[in-house]
């Protein structure tokens, strides 16, 4: 079992980065091979909004390949980042943005377990975690699983100070260690969504990949039929 924190605080001990780091160690504890991946000492260019990695490959050539491929590796990945504004911080949306189409249209955090971790001084920490852990969830080609999240709201203290919130989020690593290793299907989890993708939604991507797996599509395409979901 491999999971991996992308953590996108600029404070390397701030108070999401702290969190993250000991969901780590509840992962490790149940058996995970764990990896932090602290996205400020990582070189990413914005993502210009090209597309040609649809097609091709990411014209830049910076650290994002490397770490995505980790992530990719991954059965189970931790999102953390400071609220900012009721959002996750600049270096946190910039990570989701080179992540960007190509995942969304091959779902490749697809069957992953996800966990988001977010920290605000009064509010907005809940809804940031939650919308970073439901990122798999939604899916295209293969759905993920939302294994939970944390919010905190800290005021101007610091969560190591908080015996309680280090042991809510070292329990969370070792609960999206605990769905890996028993494969939880959460069945019933965004049933409204499944059905409106399954009825809707995917029909029309793969009419587009198709139409265009020789061309503007292709590095799709590829990646869909090697992984048997395409054909």
């Amino acid at each position: 079992m491999k999971i991996v924190a992308v953590i996108s605080s600029s404070n390397y001990h701030g108070n999401s980065a702290t969190l993250a780091r000991e969901a780590l160690k509840g992962a490790a504890e149940e058996g995970a091979q764990v990896t932090e991946i602290f996205l400020p000492k990582q070189k990413i260019e914005f993502c210009t909004g090209c597309l040609k990695c649809l097609a091709r490959e990411c014209p830049f050539s910076d650290d994002f390949t490397t770490i995505r491929q980790l992530v990719y590796e991954a059965d189970g990945i931790i999102l953390s980042s400071p609220t900012f504004a009721a959002a996750p911080n600049a270096i946190m949306k910039n990570f989701i943005d080179r992540l960007g189409m190509y995942e969304r249209f091959t779902s490749s955090l697809g069957g992953k377990y996800m966990a988001g971790i977010s920290t605000a001084g009064a509010m907005g920490a809940k809804q940031v975690a939650t919308r970073l852990a439901c990122m798999a969830r939604d899916s295209i080609f293969k759905r993920g699983y939302l294994s939970g999240s944390l919010g905190v709201s800290i005021g101007a203290g610091r969560v190591m100070d908080n015996a309680d919130q280090l042991l809510l989020a070292r329990n969370l690593g070792r609960k999206i260690t605990q769905d890996i290793k028993n494969h939880k299907k959460y069945l019933f989890q965004n049933l409204f969504g499944r059905l409106i993708n399954y009825l809707f939604v995917k029909p029309n991507f793969y009419k587009v990949i198709l139409k265009n797996r020789a061309g503007s599509m292709k590095a799709v395409y590829d990646n869909l039929s090697q992984r048997g979901l395409i054909s």
